[in-house]
């Protein structure tokens, strides 16, 4: 599924350069109602947002967490595993009944599911397969020179935002990504070092915003000579730490809001996270892990339900988490991604559980994500010569979204970052734009289609009025599952109004996204198409 329309050159001509080595487009900075200040919304990688990316260690049972519950080839397969009542999502989809949490934020926009995603000639390795999400490599051709790769996909953004990185003239005083968790990954690792500070557990950042040893145990007893010397061993091996500081002023800047559930080990994570991004650490990429998916064997049955278990936590985790947030007021700028190595197979095994798998759903969750579902149901009639599901989308895909639509990253250093070009789907509801003036450059604007609704008859048609300042322009139709209908302006434009008529006779009724990018802005809206 790579572009094959993709615009090799981008106008930015008469812009002032506000990025660095040109990696961002300089008006994709967004400047936030809740930031206290322009310097604030200039934060966070150059548009003032925060990522979150959430591991599924182990690959996670799509089947059974957006649940196919129309189609009788699942419940055939799956026997005993299959997910009798689950909640409403669809007339065909359902929820795990577990994931309350997940259909409140779905329900009120917030949250985006991509189907059927994963990647050509798929590999069935927990090692091999994480390694290909984290680097973003291509594994379609075994000999390609881009199927391995040691470094990964926000290791090269963070490298190319700061060229030079670790070199003190271009290093930040606040860490550029945190991994909660053991080690730093190898998503995390660019082409010369290591891009992400570990704090390795909720425990050791607590004592990291004490003031104590980041490394664990017992503060020394500063009583006698002996306590006083190691004492003044640890408190330079934590000034080493050059970000044990800034943290540690950040978290304890505010104090969490009393939403998370207790004795869950996502929740306890994301809490740390919400804590910092409040306080004002200005880190734009964010890692959490929960492991435990790779259920093989009593995947959900007898008196520890694991599947359900997992499910249950990451979801009201990743609730509170949101509903932290919005308490703070700081919301608007963090979005959440989760990623898993592989899905399961369709069919159960002998042992209560699943094995590995290929494509499985994908979840995008913020108030600036364009809530639904993305992508056809699993098809489990044509499954592969493994009896896997075939994928619809590739991740890098998902990748090039959140690079281009969220970051502000470039289209032409988007294709850099992820070693080709890949197209998008439109997940978010507006792409980051300029802190200058209104926000919006001068000139670019996107009106709602006249009339709407529109008719689909023969004669049926819409009027698409635009202004753009003049270079580079695309005017894209997709409907809700994020596929392209029609591309109606691809090339240089004239700066002023422009009218674009739509008659589309032969699409079925139902709402449509219209898409207006240049080489500095980014609008979407909606439009309804009636019989």
């Amino acid at each position: 599924m790579k572009r094959r329309d993709f615009v090799k050159t981008s106008i930015a001509a008469g812009v002032a350069a506000s990025t660095v080595s040109g990696l961002f487009d300089p008006f994709a900075v967004k400047a936030y109602a809740n930031a206290p200040s322009l310097a604030r919304a200039a934060m966070n990688a150059g548009t003032g947002r925060v990522l979150v990316v959430v591991q599924l260690d182990g690959g996670n049972d799509g089947l059974n967490t957006v649940v196919p519950k129309e189609d009788s080839l699942y419940y055939n397969q799956r026997g005993s595993l299959a997910i009798q009542n689950p909640l409403p999502l669809s007339d065909t989809l359902g929820w795990h009944p577990v994931l309350g949490g997940f259909r409140e934020l779905y329900d009120e926009g917030m949250m985006a599911v991509v189907q059927n995603v994963g990647y050509e000639n798929p590999n069935r390795s927990h090692f091999r397969s994480t390694d290909i999400w984290f680097t973003g490599s291509n594994n379609s051709k075994p000999s390609d020179e881009n199927t391995y790769l040691e470094d990964g996909w926000l290791g090269r953004f963070l490298d190319d935002r700061y060229p030079g990185y670790p070199d003190p003239t271009v290093t930040p005083e606040h860490p550029i990504a945190i991994e909660i968790g053991t080690t730093t990954s190898l998503m995390m690792q660019g082409p010369n070092t290591g891009m992400s500070m570990a704090i390795y557990d909720p425990d050791t950042f607590y004592r990291i915003i004490a003031g104590t040893d980041i490394s664990g145990g017992d503060p020394p007893d500063t009583s006698t000579p002996a306590g006083l010397e190691l004492e003044y061993i640890r408190n330079i091996a934590l000034e080493a730490n050059q970000y044990a500081k800034p943290v540690r002023d950040a978290a304890n800047a505010v104090t969490n809001n009393d939403v998370y559930p207790a004795g869950n080990d996502v929740a306890e994570k994301l809490k740390i996270v919400a804590r910092l991004v409040a306080g004002g650490l200005e880190t734009p990429i964010f890692v959490i892990t929960q492991k435990g998916y790779d259920t093989h064997a009593q995947q959900d049955s007898g008196t520890t339900p694991r599947h359900s278990q997992l499910l249950e936590r990451l979801s009201s985790g990743i609730k509170a988490f949101f509903d932290d947030l919005k308490l703070f007021g700081e919301q608007d700028r963090v979005m959440l991604m989760t990623i898993s190595e592989f899905g399961r197979r369709v069919e159960a095994n002998g042992t209560a559980g699943t094995d590995h798998g290929t494509a499985a759903p994908m979840f995008f969750v913020g108030p600036e994500v364009h809530g639904g579902v993305y992508g056809d149901n699993p098809d489990l009639s044509d499954l592969d010569r493994f009896g896997d599901l075939k994928h619809q989308y590739d991740f890098k895909q998902m990748y090039a979204s959140v690079l281009q639509q969220w970051l502000g990253v470039k289209p032409s250093h988007s294709s850099l970052i992820l070693k080709g070009e890949w197209e998008t789907l439109p997940l978010f509801v507006q792409a980051p734009v300029s802190v200058g003036g209104s926000g919006v450059p001068a000139g670019f604007a996107l009106e709602q289609n006249f009339p709407n609704p529109f008719s689909r008859s023969a004669h049926g048609a819409t009027t698409i009025r635009f202004s753009v300042p003049g270079g580079q322009t695309r005017l894209r139709v997709y409907n809700l599952q994020g596929r392209l209908v029609k591309t109606l302006v691809d090339g240089s434009m004239t700066p002023g109004v422009h009218d674009v008529r739509f008659a589309p006779a032969s699409l079925p009724s139902g709402t449509y996204l219209y898409r207006l990018e240049s080489a500095r802005a980014v609008e979407t809206r909606s439009m309804v198409m009636v019989r």
